[in-house]
C-alpha cells in the first residue's frame, strides 16, 4: 500500500470505529441503566474517572513514545529505537508497581472515600477491581500500539478495536440477560475487550516490526536518558490534558457548584453531541499521525506540507457536515432523545460547544505538529493558561451576570478558538518554517464551506421528512451526501476531484453507466 492510500484507510477505518461506538453507546446507555440502574450505573463512570487521572502520570512517560521509536526506526536505527521500546516498557512497570497500593487501598476503603449503598458495595468493589486491572495490564505490557503506527498501518488497530467494541456488547448483554443483573458485568466485559485489543496489538507489533523486541537481560534492557527524553517531553503532553480539563472537563463541576444538579444534568446532556465531534476529530487527526512524523523523520519538508495540506482539506470535508446537520436538525434530535426536555435550549448549549469548528476543523492537523517536531512545551502552557483564563471568565460570568448556563457552555469554546488562532495556526506554521500566516486560508475555507452548508441545509430541511427517528435519519443521510458533494467541489481543486471520481469509477464502474444512458 502506498503512503497516502494507507491514511486514507486509517481515516476511514478510524470513523468506522467511532461511528460502532457511538451506535453501541447509544443503544447500550438505557439498557445497562434499564437492568442494572442509574444509581450503580453512575459508578462506572466514577470508576472510569480515577483511572483517567492515574493516566494523567502515565501519559508523561507514553504520549511521546511511538514518536521517538518512529524516528529511529525509520532511520533504520533499531538499537534507539529497541532503547526507547524498552525504556518505556520498564518504566510502566515501575509505574504499575507504585500506582498498584494505592488502587488496592481505594478498592478496600472505597465505602468510605464514595457514598455506596451497602446492598452493591461488592458488586461496586468488584467493578473498581476489574477497571484498574485493565488499566495496569494494558499499561504494563509492551507499548504494541507502536508497531501499526511506525508502519502507517492503523487500519491494524482500528479494525480488531471495532470487533472487540461489538463482542463487549454481545458479551455484556448476554450477561445481562442470563444472569441475575450485576454492575461489575461491565468490567468483565470491558476486560474481554482488553484482551482482544491487546493480543491484536502483539501479534500487529511482532509481524510488522520484528525488529523491537522486550529484552529481560542486557545493555538494551533500559536507559535512564532515554527515559528522561521521553518524559521531559511527555510531561508536557501530561499538563496540556491538565489544561483540556480545565477547558471542558470542569464546566459540569463548575455548573453544579454555581447553578444546581439541574443545570449540570442538562448541560451533561448538551455535551454529548459535542463530545462526539472531539471524538471524531482526535480520530481523524490521529489517522494522519504516523504519516506526518514518518515524513518528517526522513526530512522531507515537501512531503510534510503536502501531507497536512491534505489532511486540511479531508478534515474540513468531513468535519464541517455533521457541524452543519447538528445546527440544523439538533432541536429535532433532543426532541425525539430526550423528550421530557427543553430540546431548544439542549440545541443552542450543543450550537456554543461546537462553534469553534466551523473555523478549526480544517487545521485540527496541526495538533499533531507539536509532537511531531517535539516542541510539546509551548502547547502545554498555552493550554493550562487558556484553561486557566476560562475558568476564570466563567466564574466572573456566572456571577456578574445573568447568562448563567450559557456561559458554561459558550466561554470554553471562545477562549479555545482565541487561542487557536493567535498561538496554535501562527506557531505551527513558524516550526515548520513558513509565514505565521500559512495555514490561515484554511480557516476562511472552513468558514466558507460552514456558512454555505448551514445557508442551503436551511431550505432543503423545510421539504425534508421530519417527527420520527426514521424521518431524522433520512434526513440526516440527504443532507449529509448532499453535504458532502459541495465541499468535494468547494474544497477540492480540478486535480483532487477527477482523482477522486476515477477512484470511484474503478469501484463502481460509474463511466460505464454514464455511457449506457448516452
Amino acid at each position: 500500500m502506498g503512503a497516502n492510500k494507507k491514511t486514507i484507510v486509517n481515516v476511514v477505518c478510524s470513523l468506522m470505529v467511532l461511528v460502532t461506538n457511538i451506535i453501541i453507546n447509544f443503544w447500550m446507555s438505557p439498557f445497562i441503566v434499564e437492568n442494572i440502574g442509574v444509581e450503580a450505573n453512575g459508578f462506572v463512570t466514577l470508576a472510569n474517572n480515577f483511572v483517567t487521572y492515574a493516566q494523567l502520570i502515565v501519559t508523561a512517560l507514553n504520549s511521546m513514545a511511538c514518536r521517538f521509536i518512529a524516528i529511529s526506526y525509520v532511520k533504520k536505527d533499531y538499537k534507539k529505537a529497541n532503547l526507547f521500546y524498552n525504556s518505556v516498557f520498564w518504566g510502566n512497570l515501575i509505574i504499575v508497581a507504585i500506582l498498584i497500593i494505592p488502587a488496592i487501598y481505594l478498592i478496600a476503603r472505597l465505602e468510605h472515600i464514595a457514598d455506596v449503598p451497602e446492598n452493591i458495595m461488592m458488586d461496586v468493589k468488584c467493578l473498581f477491581g476489574f477497571v484498574f486491572f485493565n488499566f495496569f495490564i494494558t499499561t504494563g505490557l509492551p507499548n504494541w500500539d507502536c508497531g501499526t503506527y511506525v508502519t502507517n498501518r492503523l487500519d491494524r488497530t482500528y479494525l480488531p478495536q471495532m470487533l472487540a467494541a461489538v463482542i463487549r456488547c454481545l458479551f455484556l448483554v448476554s450477561l445481562l440477560v442470563v444472569f441475575s443483573p450485576k454492575v461489575y458485568y461491565v468490567g468483565i466485559a470491558a476486560t474481554l475487550m482488553t484482551a482482544i485489543n491487546l493480543f491484536a496489538g502483539w501479534y500487529n507489533t511482532h509481524k510488522l516490526t520484528p525488529e523491537l523486541r522486550v529484552y529481560i537481560f542486557g545493555k538494551q534492557i533500559c536507559s535512564k536518558s532515554a527515559i528522561k527524553e521521553l518524559v521531559g517531553s511527555g510531561m508536557w503532553n501530561s499538563i496540556s490534558s491538565v489544561g483540556n480539563m480545565l477547558l471542558s472537563g470542569l464546566d459540569l463541576i463548575i455548573c453544579n457548584v454555581f447553578l444546581g444538579a439541574t443545570k449540570m444534568g442538562i448541560l451533561s446532556l448538551s455535551k454529548i453531541i459535542p463530545n462526539y465531534m472531539q471524538q471524531m476529530s482526535i480520530s481523524i487527526r490521529n489517522a494522519f499521525a504516523p504519516e506526518l512524523t514518518i515524513n518528517y523523520a526522513g526530512g522531507n519538508k515537501d512531503a510534510v506540507l503536502k501531507d497536512i495540506n491534505r489532511a486540511m482539506k479531508i478534515t474540513s470535508i468531513i468535519l464541517t457536515i455533521p457541524i452543519a446537520i447538528v445546527i440544523t436538525l439538533g432541536k429535532e434530535f433532543f426532541s425525539l432523545w430526550v423528550p421530557t426536555q427543553d430540546a431548544k435550549l439542549l440545541q443552542i448549549l450543543s450550537i456554543l460547544a461546537i462553534l469553534g469548528y466551523m473555523f478549526t476543523s480544517g487545521t485540527q492537523i496541526l495538533y499533531n505538529v507539536f509532537s511531531t517536531v517535539n516542541k510539546v512545551k509551548p502547547n502545554a502552557i498555552a493550554m493550562v493558561s487558556s484553561g486557566a483564563v476560562s475558568v476564570l471568565i466563567t466564574t466572573l460570568l456566572i456571577k456578574f451576570t445573568d447568562l448563567g448556563i450559557y456561559a458554561v457552555a459558550g466561554v470554553s469554546t471562545f477562549v479555545n478558538l482565541v487561542r487557536n488562532m493567535t498561538f496554535m495556526l501562527p506557531v505551527t506554521a513558524k516550526y515548520l518554517g513558513y509565514k505565521w500566516n500559512k495555514f490561515f486560508p484554511q480557516v476562511i475555507n472552513t468558514v466558507i464551506s460552514s456558512v454555505l452548508l448551514l445557508v442551503i441545509y436551511h431550505f432543503i430541511h423545510k421539504i425534508l421528512p421530519s417527527g420520527s427517528w426514521f424521518s431524522l435519519i433520512i434526513s440526516a443521510g440527504v443532507l449529509g451526501l448532499i453535504g458532502l458533494i459541495i465541499n468535494i467541489i468547494l474544497m477540492l481543486n480540478k486535480t483532487e476531484r477527477k482523482f477522486l471520481f476515477d477512484k470511484f469509477d474503478r469501484k463502481l464502474h460509474i463511466s460505464k453507466f454514464i455511457h449506457r444512458g448516452k
